[in-house]
């Protein structure tokens, strides 16, 4: 929580909270406002659970609600919930289906954490064949004395840091731009890459799916959810594909076509909704369509989990083989 000129406080930005971490968060609230806790008990019992890089906000927002402040307002101000899951949660609360909420956002967080779990499994022994071979290529040269001693050394520890500071840079702003938003520059330059382009599309697109099956079971009307959507985007390419499908709605276009037209649904799901939205299930037809490009997704992380090692050990084997014969 910040002070402003005027004394009053304000929302922090989102945390930038793990996907594990994340989970974790709802799972707590989910369970702790189905056992009927009111704010103030809930939000002190989850402090006692939950992990070091949730306890010092969870604390504050515990205060602040003891002070009189609404939970959902607290957990906004400590940055603990993004500005787009604040509304949608809001109407939750006001429907009673608060615990619900969370304890779909958190199955939403814990498939992400499982998926990216298990690729970084996946590349733990490739990983160490790449310091292996960073450590021993140079020595046959050091050896037959075309290489000191201290150069060495310090070409080898000098390239494991400067590797170690790449993947820890790259790690912080994947998770700053899921909790911020994603720049519209970074997006625009993702879909022309051949693999990354089309699978954060399908993130995009199934992320979009999951905020609205949410809300409409949350007791949202369909075009109040599209401005809670709009205010909470910061993607810019993202903010005009929900006010293009508000506008699409307001000229009495269907909910999937609206959709499909903005390519936030493909042809599998627009299948799915269209006969969902004239059946009026217009919620599970949504979820549903999510879960569809979540096992696309979950299939590509597959096969990416399954190749790159392979791609990184012949790079590696290709390195040595090259540094040897040299």
């Amino acid at each position: 929580m910040r002070k402003v000129a005027n004394g009053s406080t304000r929302s922090v930005r989102p945390r930038t909270l793990r996907d594990d971490q994340r989970a974790e968060l709802f799972h707590a609230l989910a369970r702790t406002l189905s056992a009927g806790l009111d704010a103030a008990q809930a939000l002190n019992a989850i402090h006692d659970i939950c992990d070091g890089a949730l306890s010092t906000p969870l604390r504050r927002a515990a205060q602040a609600v003891g002070k009189g402040t609404a939970m959902l307002r607290a957990l906004e101000r400590n940055g603990l919930i993004s500005p787009h899951e604040q509304p949608i949660l809001a109407v939750a609360e006001s429907n009673g289906a608060l615990a619900q909420a969370c304890d779909q956002l958190a199955q939403r967080y814990q498939r992400a954490a499982t998926r990216w779990r298990q690729l970084k499994g996946k590349m733990w022994m490739p990983a160490a064949l790449l310091v292996i071979a960073i450590i021993l290529l140079p020595i046959p040269a050091l050896f037959a004395g075309k290489l000191a001693l201290n150069d060495y050394l310090l070409r080898t520890v000098s390239m494991l840091l400067l590797i170690a500071m790449l993947v820890r840079l790259l790690a912080m702003l994947i998770m700053h731009w899921r909790a911020h938003g994603t720049p519209g520059w970074l997006t625009r330059m993702a879909r022309l890459l051949p693999i990354v382009g089309p699978m954060s599309h399908l993130h995009q697109r199934a992320a979009a799916s999951e905020r609205l099956a949410l809300a409409l079971r949350c007791g949202s009307p369909v075009d109040d959810t599209l401005k809670m959507m709009i205010r909470g985007e910061h993607n810019p390419l993202r903010k005009q594909a929900f006010a293009g499908v508000r506008t699409d709605l307001g000229a009495g276009a269907m909910l999937a076509t609206a959709l499909r037209d903005h390519h936030l649904l493909d042809a599998t799901g627009f299948a799915i909704v269209s006969t969902g939205e004239g059946a009026g299930k217009l919620d599970d037809s949504l979820q549903r369509a999510a879960e569809v490009d979540h096992d696309t997704l979950d299939g590509r992380y597959g096969l990416i989990a399954q190749w790159l090692p392979v791609f990184v050990y012949a790079c590696v084997a290709s390195t040595v083989v090259v540094g040897l014969l040299g």
